[in-house]
């Protein structure tokens, strides 16, 4: 009977130290998440520019850091009649009679990494954009990139080029350009980072050659910038997209036509990333000691995507739908 009242009383202590243990971790997350949150609330600069808002993943970033109430610079290679314009157009315009008005502001300008020239312009159009009291901005999102699949023996050249023209020179383009803005505020450069390795490994084998190994190339050219920068106090940090298709990263918006009639408005959804994966972005952001690296996507075995408010669905007249590529170049 003793040792069964041990027994008892050891799985009684086993449950307490599982609910305390519980407890404190929920604790530590939530001050976490409250540190987080205050540090961008009082963080005196809310500016961030978003390099191409061409791509879905691009207008998400650019809707919902406006939701968070931050001023978004949104790169487009066309600011005004093309569909990503038209479509952020259109939803700062219902969010502005809606109940509850978006806290900050979206400015399409016009942006191109491949183009020095059109990178200088982008320069002036932030500086002329920034407050007297503003001496630069907090943070630069390269969101710009282009994949092709093929396999090497039949894929065009001139697609490599244009891979490693967007991905590596564009990536050391946007930081010579921008760096001026970053310094002043000793803000943080953000782009997308591969896995260990520099490609997804579920996409090995799949035609993605050239494209992994501008990745690899992009990993590094963000470690040595990281080092250059660092004396001036610019963060430059990885968000790491393991698990998610190259595809995903730069498709254009994903038109739903919502009925079968003829002359129905088509919607159009920009929804990439979760709601967990927005956060880590804001932690990215913000966290007073930034890390270098932040996976958008947890690896635990079952994910869950759950609908995000500041999700992009808009609905467009059917006439400007676009048709799928197999190729996503922005």
């Amino acid at each position: 009977m003793e040792a069964m009242t041990m027994l008892v009383l050891g799985f009684q202590l086993l449950a307490l130290f599982s609910i305390a243990g519980a407890l404190l971790i929920y604790l530590i997350c939530k001050v976490r998440e409250d540190s987080a949150s205050a540090n961008a609330h009082s963080h005196p600069n809310r500016v961030v520019l978003i390099t191409s808002a061409d791509t879905a993943l691009g207008l998400q970033l650019c809707t919902h850091l406006a939701n968070k109430g931050y001023r978004v610079f949104a790169g487009m290679k066309e600011a005004q009649d093309s569909l990503p314009a038209k479509l952020l157009c259109s939803w700062m315009k219902i969010r502005e009679y809606s109940e509850e008005p978006i806290a900050g502001t979206i400015i399409p300008m016009r942006l191109d990494v491949t183009r020095e020239d059109v990178l200088r312009e982008a320069t002036v159009i932030i500086g002329a954009n920034l407050n007297a009291d503003e001496r630069g901005i907090a943070a630069v999102i390269n969101t710009s990139g282009s994949v092709f699949r093929g396999q090497v023996e039949s894929q065009n050249v001139q697609q490599w080029e244009h891979m490693l023209r967007t991905n590596i020179l564009g990536t050391l383009r946007v930081a010579k350009a921008f760096v001026c803005f970053l310094r002043p505020t000793r803000g943080r450069l953000l782009y997308l980072g591969g896995v260990s390795g520099g490609g997804n490994a579920r996409n090995g084998g799949d035609g993605l050659v050239a494209f992994n190994a501008s990745r690899v190339a992009v990993d590094k050219c963000a470690e040595e910038l990281r080092k250059e920068l660092h004396p001036y106090g610019v963060s430059v940090v990885a968000l790491d997209t393991c698990g998610m298709t190259a595809e995903s990263l730069y498709k254009a918006p994903v038109a739903q036509t919502m009925s079968l009639v003829v002359g129905a408005p088509t919607q159009y959804t920009a929804d990439v990333l979760s709601p967990d994966a927005l956060h880590v972005i804001e932690r990215a952001l913000w966290d007073y000691v930034p890390q270098q690296r932040y996976a958008l996507l947890s690896h635990n075995k079952y994910q869950f995507a759950l609908p995000c408010r500041s999700s992009l669905r808009l609905q467009m007249p059917v006439a400007s739908t676009v048709g799928e590529n197999a190729s996503q170049s922005v």
